[in-house]
């Protein structure tokens, strides 16, 4: 599943919306823009990203660079993001020592971590937005 239409089905159980085009019309945009989200893999653009994680009150920077992840073509541009990533601290280097008790890695974490192109790790903490991953 895209972070766009992660994003989106998050934002339509907020707003109590069962159907795509009652979550399309409360965001402001057309049915077929959902379409193109689900069948083309065409991602949001940033105003509604901002809208859908301003409605669920979680960070609007990790949505976007999750985007721009999934939108990079190449191993350079998927590169730019993750040194990006790291620069706001939403991806961690691998630490082994410094933390003794770990919690298995949960989906969301799991799929954030492997959509900035790493592998997910066998451990992490998740915590609100950050996540720490453990080798």
């Amino acid at each position: 599943m895209s972070a766009t239409i992660e994003l989106f089905e998050q934002y339509k159980l907020r707003i109590g919306a069962h159907a795509d085009s009652a979550g399309a019309a409360a965001l402001g945009i057309k049915s077929q823009t959902v379409s193109n989200w689900r069948t083309r893999g065409s991602q949001a653009e940033p105003w509604s990203i901002e809208k859908m994680t301003t409605a669920l009150g979680v960070d609007t920077t990790e949505w976007l660079m999750r985007v721009q992840v999934e939108q990079s073509h190449g191993a350079s541009n998927k590169d730019v993001w993750r040194r990006v990533g790291k620069q706001l601290g939403y991806r961690t280097s691998e630490i082994a020592v410094l933390i003794s008790s770990a919690v298995p890695l949960g989906r969301r974490a799991a799929k954030f971590a492997e959509n900035l192109g790493y592998e997910a790790p066998a451990f992490a903490i998740a915590t609100n937005d950050w996540l720490l991953a453990l080798a």
